[in-house]
Order: C-alpha cells, then sequence, then structure tokens
C-alpha cells in the first residue's frame, strides 16, 4: 500500500514487553513501523512497556466495575512518547492472592460486572474516529468485555476484525465438577462465538487450533508464530557449565509449578550424591504461594525469583545450560490448554540453548516432538530417568541447543513471518 496501514489492537492486559501478549505482539510487529502505525485498547490496570505503539486509551478493570454502581463513563486516552519509559507492573498482595486461588464465583461476577460497566462511550468512539484503523486485531478469551468491544467497534465504524487466538476458550473439552465453571464457560462462550462471526479472518497459534477453529467457526485461518531474527552464526554453547545450569521463566500457574517442582526435587537428589552438580532458576509473576515457594526453593538446588527487568531477561536465558518449558499433567489443566503453544518456546529457539519439555499432551509438545526441536517426555513415569540422565549427558545437552536453533530457521524467521503477514493484512484491507 501506499501508505501505512493503520492496526488497532484490543488487548486485555496492557502491552508490555514483559507479558506473553505484550512480548509476542512486539516480536511479531516490530521492525514494521515503516509500514504500519499501531493503537492498543486496553484494560489492565498498569502501564504499556514496549517499542512500538504510542497511543492508547485505557479502559480500567477496576474503575468499569464502579462505573456500574456510580454510571460515570470510563476510557482515558494517552500518548506515550517512549512507552518503553515506564514502570514494572506490581500488584496487591489481595489481588496476587485472588489470582492464585482463581474462584470461578469471582471471575463471574467480575465478568459481568465489566460488561454492565460504562465502556461503550463518546471518548472510546472518538478515539477510534481519530485514529481511523484499518484492522481491529486481538485475541479471543473468556472476559466477554474484551469480546464485546472488538465486535462493538468492527460493527460501528465497518473495520475488518482479525482475530488471533491463543488458548482454547470454545471448545467442551474440558473437565469440572464446579456449576458454576460451566455457567460461566457457557455464558462466555455464546460471546465469543459471536466476536468470531463478527470477524473477517483468523490467525491461530497451532496447527490442531487451525483445524478445530476452521471447523466451528467457518473462517479462513492461518497459523501465525512469534519469530526471531535466526540470521548469522547459531550462539550454541561450546560446553556445558557446573554446575548445570536450568531456567525457567514463565507463567507457573494452571499447574506448572507441580512439573518445575518434579525437576528441582530430582535435581536435589542428584546434589545429595554430587554437591553442585545442578540448579534450577524460575523466574515468574505468577503469585508464590507457600507450596510453591516449599517446592521451588530448595537450598543449593533451586530459586523462585521474581520477574527481572525486559532488558536483563536475554542475559539470563544465554547463562543457562538447558532452558525448561513445562505443561501440566492434571487432566484439567491439560484439556484447556490442549490446543495452545507457549511463545517463550521461540525465544528458547533464539537462545540455542537445549530445551527440556516435560509434562502434558499438548499441541506444543507435538510441535516440539514432531520437529525434534527439544527433548520432550510426556510419561510422568520417565521424568526422574530423563532428568537425572539428561544432566550427565552433556553431548545431548550441546546436539539439542543446535537442534533448538534450527527449528527456528525452519519455522520462525520474523523476515519471513512479517512479508506474509503485512501482505495478507493488506488483502484483508483491500477486500473490505
Amino acid at each position: 500500500m501506499s501508505r501505512k496501514i493503520r492496526i488497532l489492537f484490543i488487548t486485555y492486559s496492557s502491552w508490555r514487553e514483559d507479558n506473553n501478549n505484550g512480548n509476542s505482539y512486539s516480536t511479531i510487529f516490530g521492525g514494521m513501523e515503516d509500514r504500519i502505525e499501531f493503537a492498543n485498547i486496553y484494560f489492565k490496570d498498569d502501564m504499556p512497556k514496549n517499542k512500538i505503539v504510542h497511543r492508547y486509551f485505557h479502559i480500567s478493570e477496576k474503575e468499569l466495575i464502579k462505573s456500574v454502581f456510580n454510571r460515570r463513563s470510563v476510557g482515558q486516552k494517552m500518548y506515550l512518547n517512549n512507552p518503553f519509559d515506564t514502570p514494572n507492573a506490581t500488584y496487591s498482595t489481595a489481588y496476587n492472592k485472588a489470582r492464585a486461588l482463581r474462584w470461578n464465583a469471582i471471575f463471574l461476577m467480575r465478568d459481568y460486572l465489566t460488561v454492565a460497566g460504562k465502556w461503550k462511550t463518546k471518548a472510546l468512539d472518538d478515539f477510534v474516529e481519530d485514529f481511523k484503523p484499518d484492522i481491529i486485531f486481538g485475541n479471543l478469551h473468556f472476559i466477554p468485555v474484551y469480546n464485546r468491544i472488538m465486535k462493538y467497534l468492527s460493527k460501528r465504524f465497518n473495520i475488518p476484525l482479525v482475530l488471533y487466538p491463543w488458548d482454547d476458550f470454545y471448545s467442551t473439552k474440558r473437565f469440572s465438577y464446579s456449576p458454576v465453571f460451566w455457567i460461566r464457560f457457557w455464558l462466555e462462550r455464546f460471546d465469543i462465538k459471536k466476536c468470531a462471526i463478527q470477524a473477517s479472518y483468523m490467525y491461530c497459534i497451532t496447527r490442531q487450533m487451525q483445524e478445530e477453529y476452521t471447523h466451528y467457526f467457518g473462517k479462513e485461518c492461518k497459523i501465525l508464530y512469534k519469530g526471531r531474527m535466526f540470521d548469522g552464526k547459531p550462539p550454541v554453547k561450546q560446553s556445558v557449565g557446573t554446575p548445570v545450569r536450568l531456567l525457567y521463566m514463565g507463567n507457573i500457574g494452571s499447574g506448572r509449578w507441580n512439573e518445575l517442582g518434579r525437576i528441582a526435587a530430582a535435581l536435589a537428589e542428584i546434589n545429595s550424591k554430587e554437591p553442585g552438580k545442578a540448579r534450577l532458576d524460575v523466574y515468574t509473576l505468577s503469585p508464590h504461594t507457600s507450596a510453591i515457594n516449599k517446592a521451588l526453593n530448595i537450598d543449593g538446588t533451586s530459586t523462585l525469583h521474581y520477574p527481572v527487568d525486559v532488558d536483563a531477561v536475554e542475559q539470563i536465558r544465554n547463562e543457562a545450560d538447558i532452558l525448561v518449558h513445562v505443561e501440566p499433567t492434571n487432566y484439567r489443566e491439560m484439556l484447556t490448554l490442549r490446543l495452545s503453544f507457549s511463545t517463550k518456546l521461540v525465544d528458547y529457539f533464539y537462545n540455542a540453548r537445549a530445551i527440556l519439555a516435560i509434562g502434558g499432551e499438548t499441541s506444543a509438545m507435538d510441535y516440539l516432538r514432531r520437529n525434534d526441536g527439544a527433548i520432550v517426555e510426556t510419561d510422568p513415569k520417565k521424568f526422574d530417568s530423563l532428568i537425572k540422565e539428561l544432566i550427565y549427558d552433556k553431548n545431548k545437552i550441546l546436539e539439542y541447543g543446535k537442534k533448538a536453533w534450527e527449528c527456528g530457521v525452519r519455522n520462525h524467521r520474523i523476515q519471513d513471518i512479517q512479508e506474509r503477514i503485512y501482505s495478507e493484512l493488506c488483502e484483508i484491507i483491500k477486500s473490505k
């Protein structure tokens, strides 16, 4: 196109490069500022932290709930000259406890209070009219107000809607004894379908999701991976350190911390016979409950850390010998995540470190196995023996560092991804 295309991103969280959503969007679209102009509407009560988006409209989730009772309009326009120079996200103890509990009744109350809030405002309409987006782009999510705002803006202003679901929030392949869970699920599934029907186009994050969502919604769906600049000589390690350093960065919720605890326990057993042989470091923004602290803080073996600044992440990953990926083995959690693909895996490929992937059978595990991009095990009975054998197999650790990089080169070169997505977005605009 002869001018920049304008994309309005709708996100639940703020666009921060220290959370999965913002990090993935920055990686996919970063460097395209000469061809694309960006704006972002978001709900979470923190500040953005990225290098590419300057225009924002913040609909505070907290104020939205208050507006149910005081009937004040919610929404604030912001322009940030340097959106990367903002404070790190912080959450109160009460908020973290609520996140850890994950009670469906609390989520259901939040979801429909925010829907009833005053988010449909003149200020929101003015922000959209001023930016004049060519495309609205966002994930599908359980949160109804998030889906409704995408559908509302797409219909009101006749703007093509492109959806990019990362998790399976729609299929009935899930498990719970809680009647509140099922009430919430069926109510919010209805909103998801209406939003999907409004969409002009849909990207998916895994092959299995692409197949299922094409069937569910009758939309053209293509796979869109996160990418990195896989050029030049791979930064593989030439030797394995002592101790062998294992690293996990990311969300430890949905039972993932249990699998990390198994790794920590296996390493502790190794260290009891050969002190200082291996250690595990876990960096996460997820709540640190007493059970999680006990499982992941083992003296001389494993440490649970709070997140570091974005600028320090790459260096910490480069210092590791093995990067860890875990999926929950709990049946209920595994069903929820079965179509997902952890976007941090692409960062792992880029670091050219061996990836140890253990846990339940999901699309991500299938991908890693098919591409020989990681050491994969989904049978919990074999976790301990695999970990113990790997710690003493330095050749395998170095070999899978090379394989991780090669997987990234084959499937995640950002130049190829950006050329394809730009071409597809231009076609969507032309066919409007």
